[in-house]
C-alpha cells in the first residue's frame, strides 16, 4: 500500500536496497582487534581512514579485513525475520539489491552458508568505490535497477547506512535499537528488529518524511496535507533570491511550482548559486526540478498557470500559506 504525498511508508518503495552484514546475514564481526592494531583504539572509519596508512600497512589492513569477514561468513546465519521480508519483497515484485562495505568474497561465502540466492545487483567494496556513507554506491545501485533514489528505500543497521541514504536522497529504515549517540537526526524510520519492519509492511502507517517533520510539528499534519496540494508560481522578483524562496516554500511542504518556458541563464545562476550550474542553458523548470529532487523528493515543477499569487518575500510564505490550512 502506497500513501499519497506528503506521506510515505516503507511498503510503497519502488526498489529496496539492503545492507548485508547485520541486515541479511549475521556474521557477528568484531573489528575491535583490527581497529586496535591499525588505529590504536581510535574510533576510525576502517576503510576511509586507510588512506592515512603507509601503502604496506594499508595492504595489510585490507588482507586482515577480508580474512575476518570471510571467517565470519563461514559461520553466518540469517538475521531473524529477514526471510519474511525478502519473501514479501519477491511477492510484491519489488526489485532489490545489496550494497555493502564488506568484501565480495565474504558476501558470496555467507550467501552460500545461509542458502540465499543473491540479487542481480550486488555492490561490495570490491565492486564500487567509494563505499557508504558516500552516496555514489547507492545511486549506482539505483541506476542499475532502473529506479531513481527518490523512489527507493535503504534498509540498514548502522549510522553509515542512514547517512548514505540521506545523502543519496533516499528513504532509510534502521533495523537496530538505538539510544542516543547522535543518531536521532539521521533517523527517518527505525525498528528494533526485522519483525517490527515486517509488521509495518503488512499493515502500513502513513509516515511524515524527514524533510517535512519540522513543518508538521509547527503547523500540524492537516496543514502539511493541504499545503502539499498547492503549486505556486515562481515570483518575478523573489526576496532574497529565487533559490532561497523555492527552498523555503518546499520546506514548508508546498507540493511544487508552476514554471513558464524561461531558460536558466548565466546571470540567473549568479543570482541563485545554489541551483545547479550544469543547468545553465536548460529550462528553468528542469533546473527547479533538479534543485528539489534530492532535497524534497515529493516536490516537482510543471508548466501551466496558477491563480495563486504568493508573496515575493520568502519570510512571508508561512503566513501566506496558513490561509490554505483552513478546512
Amino acid at each position: 500500500m502506497a500513501f499519497n504525498a506528503p506521506f510515505w511508508s516503507p511498503s510503497g518503495a519502488s526498489a529496496i536496497l539492503f545492507d548485508w552484514d547485520g541486515v541479511i546475514a549475521d556474521t557477528r564481526l568484531d573489528f575491535s582487534g583490527i581497529r586496535s592494531k591499525y588505529y590504536g583504539e581510535r574510533r576510525a572509519m576502517l576503510l576511509e581512514d586507510a588512506c592515512m596508512l603507509a601503502p604496506e600497512r594499508r595492504a595489510s589492513l585490507m588482507r586482515d579485513l577480508e580474512e575476518l569477514e570471510v571467517a565470519g561468513a563461514r559461520n553466518a546465519a540469517l538475521v531473524p525475520g529477514i526471510d519474511k521480508i525478502l519473501e514479501w519483497v519477491e511477492a510484491a515484485r519489488i526489485p532489490w539489491a545489496v550494497v555493502s562495505r564488506n568484501c565480495r568474497k565474504s558476501i558470496l561465502t555467507a550467501a552460500e552458508t545461509i542458502g540465499l540466492q543473491l540479487p542481480h545487483v550486488l555492490l561490495s567494496r570490491d565492486d564500487f568505490s567509494p563505499v557508504k556513507p558516500d552516496p555514489r554506491a547507492l545511486r549506482e545501485a539505483c541506476r542499475q535497477i532502473g529506479v531513481p533514489p527518490s523512489q527507493s528505500l535503504l534498509i540498514g543497521d548502522y549510522i553509515y547506512d542512514m547517512m548514505g541514504a540521506r545523502r543519496a536522497g533516499m528513504r532509510g529504515v534502521l533495523v537496530r535499537a538505538v539510544r542516543g549517540g547522535g543518531w536521532d537526526e539521521w533517523l527517518e524510520c527505525a525498528y528494533s528488529d526485522m519483525n517490527g519492519l515486517y509488521d509495518e509492511l503488512l499493515d502500513p502507517t502513513d509516515m511524515i518524511p524527514w524533510e517535512y517533520q519540522e513543518a508538521a510539528e509547527r503547523h500540524g499534519r492537516d496543514f502539511l496535507n493541504r499545503v502539499h496540494r498547492l503549486f505556486l508560481p515562481l515570483p518575478r522578483h523573489p526576496s532574497p533570491t529565487l533559490d532561497t524562496w523555492a527552498a523555503r516554500a518546499a520546506s514548508i511542504g508546498v507540493g511544487g511550482f508552476v514554471v513558464g518556458d524561461e531558460i536558466f541563464t548565466p546571470n540567473m545562476w549568479k543570482e541563485n548559486p545554489s541551483l545547479d550550474i550544469a543547468c545553465i542553458g536548460l529550462s528553468l523548470r528542469e533546473t527547479i526540478n533538479r534543485f528539489t529532487r534530492d532535497r524534497w523528493p515529493f516536490a516537482s515543477s510543471r508548466a501551466g498557470e496558477s491563480e495563486i499569487c504568493p508573496p515575493d518575500d520568502a519570510d512571508a510564505l508561512p503566513g501566506f500559506l496558513s490561509q490554505f490550512a483552513e478546512p
